[in-house]
């Protein structure tokens, strides 16, 4: 989210209003993606460094995420980086 009129909003102030009103930042939408399946696509461009969306999910080390992936293969797994660390 970009500053508006001349106001520096960091993306921890953008991302922590968003979180507390539990919704997602406009500019997303739930698509159908084959063969994959659903996915987000993003409606409009963003800078880096903005704030996208909260993650929901289970955070998981990259070791655990290869011993599940062995054991059900999903075809797909999403990676970040999260306080200094590779998920």
């Amino acid at each position: 989210m970009r500053p508006r009129r001349g106001v520096k909003s960091f993306p921890v102030d953008v991302a922590k209003q968003f979180v507390t009103k539990k919704i997602d930042m406009p500019g997303f939408k739930v698509e159908n993606t084959p063969p994959k399946g659903r996915g987000v696509i993003t409606q409009k461009p963003f800078q880096n460094g903005d704030f996208l969306l909260h993650y929901h999910g289970q955070l998981l080390t990259w070791e655990e995420g290869d011993r599940l992936e062995e054991r059900n293969s999903t075809g797909f797994r999403f990676f970040i980086k999260f306080k200094g660390k590779r998920c």
